[in-house]
């Protein structure tokens, strides 16, 4: 009893430190308006949650409130945002503040139920005492798991972390109940056991993780793995192998027939969507399971070498008559799993997606990762003596999600809960090891038992006698044999570990309680202004932002109503637009529309850009800074995979000092880096700009320096041109001049002042720009501005024209534009629309003839000839 209270309490202690710990933001990102949500994705999330609080179970498998003109459909399940909106409801809020309030809560709720699972897992792989410490570890473990969980960050991804925890939690209490009752497959009355009820319930943690999210397709990817080895490890030990099957026939026939009444909402083979295709894998897992049992039977009287290569064989001739077959199915299902490996240059531009450096994981789980390793050894021991089956599929779990953390570091959060584990199970094998000894060391050993080992007053009736020395009978007392002496080597190993144990916890709860007091909101004040100017001041697209489409197939018939239109930004803001402006975005931080985005804002030919605009029906254009500076790689990387910014700026090296010969690198850009449309809008506000300083720089291979075997070229000389004309001509001189592979070209310093011609974007109107200027000193450029894709007015006329504007923030600036073909398109009106905030504050003026021209918002909005 003592113990079950000590447990109990030990749990509560750690469920209060975990929600302390995920609730630290509050303070930061709550106020009266909303909750500054962390991130991109839960801003959907929280759509989405508004949309079941309203219609209540009912889920939207489609939405086009994003994705303009295609629509998005749902590729996740409704099971965390349905517990939200259960939240919700329970509470009573109404509000959007209130809902995305109560909502936030769900993270944490869910890091504490985290507790209890992981002492389920280190207490049935070890004992109790390892329990504790892993439910302790996964309280204060950090990186992408504690940021996942904080209150804010309503996703399903600590959703996925705790039903696939709970799903291996089932399936190891299952392997151990079955192989415990002696179940066979031969025997039929054996398979009227109670204990079957074991990998059934393992079936439906298995489906609340799959109902969150179909990525628990890698938790059937683990079972395949570990089944195989296991299995060749019971026929090299002549072990039956019924209970693990039949644990895979239980577990995966409860997960199919959980698929069917609630996941056939797709089409396709794929086991990315909620499809056949999942029954279809599961399927194939049960009948693989079958099948490994058929063969092991078949060659049990066989060498143990025959199983293996008969696997081999069985494998290979599978997967060519699945290429012969059905191609495209296996084709997909291999270029599924090999996408979670994958690296290519588009997927390294999303954050999540990015490879796990060596820098970040030592920093993250530091003092943990030796821990791990001790876990790693204890378990391999434990399969090597044992055969012991939870051991080797906690360990085959281990390795694929480390494997897939160090491809992707969106798989962090699931490997939070085996580093938790293999540190907690290091932790309590050297308790077992050590601990008694460490105690015997001290001497206390004896005060921790619960009762003491008393010789009884009275010696047995065998219990010969001695006589003494006057003839006396005495008793002999037979003395309890002493016990041996601690062993300080397995003392010493337990101190250290302990030591590093401490280490471990205190360096992760330290970061967790930096993350957690700094931590800022999703979304900047400048970003904030924006959306919520865009949503006010702009026409409704026409659609219901609250309705539910509760098939995806609605996607193959909708259309979108006639005063639809689209918004164009960067995907990394799609979701903001979607749930703060309630407008419809094109591209999304799920990388829709990304390709398509990052074309237009590369896009040097303003006439091809426009036409992009125009098929796509984009109204509205919403650039900021870093799409024109710090996301500029990851635009060009979608752009072109393969030249990525290399056709827009070169790094270079530069001799800091002739003294010392230090060389460092400088990025420079190139002409077309200016005649982007992302700069020509956020840089230019879309105005014709005459070029600044135009430089020459001369450079040579760093190899012919002496530099070594440096990518970048190294500047040997920088000339100052007139005119790009001068300059053109002084690079073909060098050029017919230079030694090989010198090269000369006009490249600039300056990210904001153009070393070439710029003409003017015709069609495009600055609406409204964010307060904060960017630019420290020497200019104005503002944080986000919203450009309106219009006709524009059409003037007959030559040469150069001009109008001043004014913005909202009171900066103000000309815009210039020359005729083509004796034409001007003019996007400004004279005369201020009805929710202009960005005005031109005179007529315009043809500069070489003095003529002046008023322009109508009506001449501008419908293309009208004036």
């Amino acid at each position: 009893m003592i113990r079950y209270s000590f447990i109990g309490t030990c749990l509560i202690a750690f469920s209060l430190l975990t929600f302390w710990l995920r609730t630290l933001p509050i303070p930061r990102i709550v106020s009266d308006d909303w909750v500054n949500l962390l991130g991109n994705d839960p801003w959907y999330s929280l759509r989405q949650i508004e949309q079941m609080a309203l219609d209540f179970p009912a889920y939207s498998w489609f939405d086009p409130m994003t994705h303009f003109p295609m629509g998005e459909a749902i590729y996740w399940g409704p099971l965390f945002r349905l517990l939200a909106v259960v939240l919700v409801i329970l509470t009573g809020a109404s509000t959007r503040p209130e809902i995305m309030y109560v909502a936030s809560f769900l993270p944490p709720l869910m890091a504490v139920a985290m507790v209890p699972v992981m002492y389920g897992l280190g207490a049935k792989l070890v004992d109790w005492k390892t329990g504790l410490v892993s439910a302790g570890f996964i309280a204060i473990v950090s990186g992408q798991y504690a940021y996942r969980s904080l209150f804010g960050f309503v996703d399903h991804h600590i959703g996925e972390t705790l039903f696939s925890t709970l799903f291996c939690l089932c399936f190891i209490v299952a392997l151990m109940k079955m192989k415990e009752s002696g179940v066979r497959l031969s025997d039929l009355s054996s398979l009227k056991n109670p204990v079957l009820i074991y990998p059934a319930l393992a079936g439906i943690a298995f489906l609340l993780g799959f109902y969150t999210m179909t990525t628990m397709v890698i938790f059937g990817v683990i079972v395949v793995i570990y089944t195989i080895i296991q299995v060749l490890l019971d026929q090299f030990r002549k072990e039956a192998s019924d209970y693990l099957i039949l644990t895979n026939v239980v577990t995966f026939l409860v997960v199919i027939l959980g698929i069917i009444p609630f996941g056939l909402n797709q089409t396709g083979f794929g086991v990315g969507v909620y499809g056949p295709g999942n029954i279809v894998v599961y399927g194939l897992l049960i009948i693989g399971s079958l099948i490994l049992y058929g063969i092991s039977r078949y060659l049990s009287d066989r060498p143990w070498y025959f199983y293996p290569i008969s696997l081999v064989g069985l494998t290979i001739v599978s997967l060519i008559v699945g290429l012969l077959a059905l191609p495209n199915l296996t084709r997909g299902y291999i270029g599924q799993f090999t996408a979670v490996f994958g690296m290519q240059a588009v997927v390294l531009t999303v954050q999540e997606a990015m490879p796990w450096q060596f820098a970040n994981a030592v920093s993250v789980f530091n003092w943990g990762w030796i821990l791990v390793a001790g876990g790693v050894v204890y378990l391999l021991y434990r399969i090597w003596k044992q055969n012991d089956a939870p051991a080797l599929f906690t360990l085959i779990w281990f390795a694929l999600i480390f494997v897939a953390t160090t491809r992707q570091v969106r798989f962090e959060y699931y490997l939070a809960a085996n580093i938790a584990l293999m540190a907690a199970i290091c932790v309590g094998a050297v308790m077992q090891i050590g601990g008694r000894d460490l105690l015997r060391l001290a001497g206390i050993e004896r005060l921790l038992k619960l009762k003491e080992e008393e010789v009884p007053p009275e010696a047995p009736d065998d219990v010969p006698e001695d006589t003494g020395k006057k003839g006396r009978k005495q008793k002999v007392v037979q003395k309890a044999p002493a016990e041996p002496s601690g062993k300080p080597l397995r003392s010493g190993l337990l101190v250290v570990t302990v030591i590093i144990a401490l280490l471990f916890a205190w360096s992760s709860a330290s970061a967790n309680i930096m993350m957690g007091s700094n931590v800022g909101g999703g979304i900047n004040s400048d970003w904030t202004a924006a959306l919520v100017w865009l949503g006010e001041n702009t026409s409704d697209p026409g659609l219901d932002y609250y309705e539910i489409y509760d098939s995806p197939k609605v996607r193959d018939t909708f259309e979108y109503p006639t005063e639809a239109y689209g918004v164009l930004s960067w995907w990394d803001y799609g979701h903001w637009i979607t749930f703060v402006s309630k407008r419809i975005p094109h591209a999304n931080p799920f990388q829709r529309g990304a390709t398509t985005s990052a074309h237009f804002f590369m896009e040097t030919d303003v006439n091809a850009a426009t036409g992009m605009l125009e098929e796509l029906g984009i109204r509205y254009v919403i650039t900021d800074i870093e799409m024109a500076t710090g996301k500029f790689w990851a635009m060009a990387t979608w752009h072109d995979p393969v030249n990525a910014t290399d056709p827009f700026q070169k790094p270079m090296l530069y001799q800091e000092s002739a003294t010392t010969g230090s060389y460092s690198t400088i990025q420079l850009y190139r002409e077309s880096y200016y005649q982007t449309m992302i700069q020509r809008l956020h840089a230019f506000d879309g105005s014709a700009t005459p070029a600044g300083e135009i430089l020459v720089v001369e450079s040579a291979p760093a190899s012919a320096l002496g530099l070594g075997t440096s990518p970048y070229p190294v500047i040997t000389n920088v000339q100052q041109a007139g005119t790009v004309e001068d300059a053109l001509r002084y690079i073909e001189e060098f050029t017919r001049a230079a030694p090989a592979n010198h090269s000369a070209e006009i490249l600039s310093p300056e990210m904001f002042t153009p070393s070439t011609d710029l003409d003017a974007l015709q069609r495009f109107r600055l609406v409204y720009e964010s307060p904060t200027n960017v630019l420290s000193s020497g200019g104005d450029i503002r944080y986000v501005k919203i450009f309106e894709f219009v006709s524009g007015a059409v003037l007959e006329g030559e040469g150069t024209i001009e109008v001043p504007v004014e913005t909202n923030t009171g900066r103000t600036f000309t815009y210039r534009q020359e005729s083509r073909d004796g034409i001007f398109v003019l996007p400004y009106p004279t005369e201020a629309g009805p929710d202009d905030v960005v005005v031109a504050t005179g007529t315009y003026r043809i500069v070489e003839t003095g003529q002046e021209v008023s322009v109508s918002y009506r001449a501008v909005m419908e293309g009208l000839r004036i």
